[in-house]
């Protein structure tokens, strides 16, 4: 009998990389055309040392576009299944940022096991 390895635990990062490429399919299955609008930057702390840190543009992980609309889209998941959490964390951080009206912005929260739910805010 072979003793069972440990599980591997997800890093947060490698977890949330995962449902932003769910996200991006799931708005190409919709026939929209979809780019992310996160990147990495290099920032020097001394002694020839650099950490990389994760940016944003407009605080959305992508956007979705077609002949008719613009979407800002944010990725979220949450492990327990409740939504609200991450609902009224990325409600708060959308609402600070001003686009022009035409624009949308949409919250796609992954459920384990389940269809996201997309929240326009």
């Amino acid at each position: 009998m072979t003793p069972k390895t440990p599980k591997k635990k997800t890093s947060t990062n490698s977890r949330g990389n995962y449902y932003k490429r769910k996200t991006k399919q799931f708005y190409e299955d919709q026939g929209y055309t979809v780019e992310y609008t996160e990147f990495v930057a290099a920032r020097p702390i001394g002694g020839g040392k650099m950490i990389y840190m994760k940016k944003d543009i407009l605080a959305s992980d992508g956007i979705a576009y077609n002949d008719k609309d613009f979407i800002l889209w944010n990725a979220k998941h949450t492990i327990t299944g409740d939504i609200s959490v991450e609902k009224s964390r990325g409600k708060k951080k959308y609402e600070e940022i001003k686009v022009p009206e035409f624009i949308k912005k949409e919250l796609v929260i992954w459920e384990p096991r389940k269809k996201p739910t997309v929240i326009r805010v």
